[in-house]
């Protein structure tokens, strides 16, 4: 999550929310909703602002 917001451009934030994206589906079981790159990148940043919260 670091990289991702220490990133200088957006491509290196797609790079980097895309390699998550794969590591995260191979946890789904197969009934799950597939997860989006839109939605990594959601979840970095609701990470973030509750990183920020504490």
């Amino acid at each position: 999550m670091r990289a991702y917001f220490a990133a200088e451009t957006e491509l290196q934030r797609d790079e980097i929310a895309a390699r998550q994206l794969h590591r995260l589906s191979e946890h789904l079981r197969p009934g799950d909703k597939k997860l989006r790159l839109s939605d990594v990148r959601k979840l970095f940043e609701l990470l973030r602002d509750e990183m920020d919260g504490q």
